[in-house]
């Protein structure tokens, strides 16, 4: 037995050589792409402006670039005549993350995991192209940022698609048998006739007609191989694409903005190809900078959408944070982003996605069941240092009992590569396999972006249905959350998941925390006072409230509020947040000046109205700056007199109103006079206006 083994790991490693060779001929007909010039920026440019300027200069393959922050290339060429009829790509690698424009449209993202870049099927021969890239040269972090990076990449090539087919059909069953058990049956079938296909294979012959042939006649034997469906008994794993994209972290927004565009055009192209492809993307923050910036793609999201292939989900306007936010954040993210998404495509969201939080609250379930999101997913969870949580699939119960369908994904990864190994681990870990038939997997690149490659989608083509492996579909986040609903003797976890990860959390970049807790405050008066000013005649603001809520709810971002962001994030919140206030003073404070015209303060003295917008009676210590050394006094509603201090040339008086109401006190002097004040808005919930 020892001897049998011994030879399949030799054949093993025979066939890892002989596939690492036989990629190479995946493509023929390399030529360089020679036209190229550049242009470095520290600005974010829009295309349009940027292809209109003349100071681009030449680069060459080899060359270095940036230091800076950002570079647009111009790469131009023809397609030569020989070409005609078949399958050319392009080929480029900037050092850095990219977004390739044809005809001033996002035509696919470039980076190290998306080299290729398909532009024809079919050539015509002659055709010409001119290819502009946006490109970012350097990460945000860390001590090399301002180093330089390599073009190490232009070329075009024909694709030879019958050696693609074979390499991928070799990869994935090389990868299967790798990780079976060294006695297994099917492994020592795999092995014995991946090492008769790799024989089959011409090395010597690499012109595209015997690369054909050769393919094709090695391509044959491992055809029944292919075949072999899944065993009767084998689970089955729901499939998503997925490119989990910090709103802000290692990067500021005005990048992500940037990474939309290159993560969705590239979801664009492989669904061109792939038509069992279906992709899911969460957080309406990221389709609105998608529709604000790059139309044209927005439009192409939207047919998708309407095809069924993209799948729009998660149900917040960003994946926020669900610890620090108040309770109205945590509603208002629901309200304001399923709004978004019944307004935008007609779709109702019924699960929240959330894969990369720092803990969940145990009020959660009950605001999700009332918003009529009736299913939770999050990852990070099982990253805790200490514990593993012990359930995959189970009911989240909150504070009031409310019961939440949740599932956690059991490879903990939400950037998954779905290759064999990855698909066993899976099943592996899956808690409830005993009792439920489905478990959820995404894949792509993701954190920064990226999305999906061209990999992913020829593994799982051939992973749908093969022996050794469960059972892989591709489907939506709200369908396998339907076809689990009901599941039998689900676990329980009563009240809060916390993670044993990302310390300091609650006390980390604490001003811009602080600024925050104001916003809340701040946006919940304005908004109940407008509401009670509207029927006085008051012209509600309702487009600058949503615009103002989006900036705040943003700014809950998973890492920018935790603090886990890099300094740039927090030099731009700290630009938005007093611009935030300023408005939200400023509609506050014209609500309460149109309910100040409509109360009666005729009486003695100057009229104090003390106006309480909390849910309960309050009585707390008001100020009011005096406008000279006089002595003066103040009597409540009720005509005594309130105890009162000075303090400097202000008053402090003891104050007292209804919940969610006003009194009226009177300041008066004991020498005669009148004076006006400005309004003052407190977000101590006692609002003052003076007459």
């Amino acid at each position: 037995m020892e001897l049998f083994r011994k030879k399949q790991r030799i054949y093993l490693d025979k066939i890892r050589r002989r596939k690492d060779e036989i990629r190479n001929y995946m493509i023929s007909n390399r030529m360089p792409i020679t036209d190229i010039v550049y242009r470095e920026t520290t600005a974010y440019e829009k295309y349009e402006d940027a292809v209109k300027a003349t100071d681009y200069k030449p680069i060459r393959v080899g060359d270095r670039w940036g230091g800076g922050i950002n570079g647009w290339f111009k790469m131009r060429f023809v397609i030569p005549a020989a070409w005609k009829g078949k399958e050319v790509a392009a080929f480029i690698n900037l050092g850095g993350e990219a977004c390739a424009f044809i005809d001033g449209k996002p035509f696919q993202g470039v980076d190290n995991n998306h080299e290729e870049l398909l532009l024809t099927r079919n050539a015509k021969g002659g055709e010409q192209f001119e290819i502009v890239l946006d490109a970012m040269s350097n990460p945000w972090y860390g001590p090399k940022v301002k180093d330089p990076v390599t073009l190490s990449r232009a070329e075009l090539a024909t694709r030879n698609p019958e050696v693609q087919e074979y390499w991928f059909n070799l990869e994935t069953l090389h990868l299967l048998a790798e990780c079976l058990p060294e006695d297994s049956p099917r492994r020592a079938k795999i092995v014995y006739t991946l090492n008769k296909s790799v024989d089959a294979f011409d090395y010597t012959n690499t012109d595209e007609v015997s690369l054909k042939r050769s393919a094709q006649r090695a391509n044959a034997i491992l055809k029944p191989l292919l075949n072999c469906p899944a065993n009767a008994s084998a689970t089955n794993i729901a499939v998503h694409g997925h490119s989990h994209i910090d709103v802000a972290w290692l990067w500021p927004y005005a990048e992500t903005k940037r990474k939309c565009s290159r993560t969705f055009s590239s979801v664009m192209r492989l669904m061109e190809q792939y038509p069992e492809y279906i992709f899911s993307q969460s957080q309406a923050q990221l389709y609105e900078f998608t529709k604000e910036n790059y139309p044209a793609l927005y439009e192409d999201i939207k047919q998708r959408v309407k095809e069924g292939r993209w799948d729009v989900t998660g149900s917040m306007w960003v994946e926020a944070d669900c610890n620090l936010c108040s309770g109205e954040s945590l509603v208002r993210q629901i309200l304001v982003g399923k709004n978004f998404f019944k307004d935008e495509f007609g779709i109702e969201t019924d699960v929240l996605w959330l894969p990369d939080v720092f803990g969940y609250a145990a009020a959660l379930p009950q605001i999700l069941k009332k918003a009529g999101v009736n299913y939770f997913s999050t990852i990070k969870i099982n990253w805790s240092q200490f514990n593993r949580f012990p359930y995959s699939t189970f009911y989240w119960k909150g504070i009031d009992g409310t019961r939440i369908l949740t599932h956690f994904p059991p490879t903990t990864d939400y950037n998954a590569y779905p290759e064999p190994r990855k698909l066993l681990h899976q099943v592996e870990m899956f808690a409830e396999k005993d009792r439920c038939d489905w478990s959820l997997l995404s894949y792509g690149w993701g954190d920064g972006g990226g999305g999906p490659d061209r990999r992913h989608l020829e593994f799982l083509k051939r992973m749908k249905n093969l022996e050794g492996l469960p059972r892989c579909k591709q489907m939506k986040v709200s369908e396998f959350f339907h076809k689990i609903d009901g599941c039998p003797d689900l676990p329980e976890w009563s009240g809060e998941l916390y993670l044993e990860l990302h310390r300091g959390t609650y006390t980390t970049q604490g001003r811009n925390k602080r600024y925050n807790r104001k916003a809340e405050l701040l946006y919940r008066d304005a908004e109940l006072l407008s509401s009670v000013a509207e029927p006085l005649g008051l012209a509600y603001p309702r487009e600058e409230l949503l615009r103002e809520w989006k900036r705040i709810l943003c700014n809950q971002f998973h890492d920018v509020i935790p603090g886990s962001s890099i300094r740039a994030v927090y030099e731009e919140t700290d630009q938005m947040y007093p611009e935030i206030l300023a408005v939200g003073e400023k509609i506050a404070g014209n609500a309460l000046a149109k309910l100040a015209d409509c109360i009666d303060t005729t009486g003695e003295g100057d009229a104090l109205i003390v106006m309480n917008t909390l849910p309960w009676d309050r009585a707390d210590v008001a100020t009011v700056k005096l406008p000279d050394r006089g002595d003066y006094k103040v009597l409540s509603p009720y005509g005594n007199e309130a105890i009162s201090q000075v303090v400097g040339d202000s008053l402090r008086f003891m104050a007292a109103a209804p919940s969610m109401g006003y009194a009226v006190y009177r300041l008066v002097k004991k020498t005669p006079g009148r004076f006006k004040s400005n309004l003052k808005v407190s977000n101590l919930g006692l609002e003052i206006r003076f007459f």
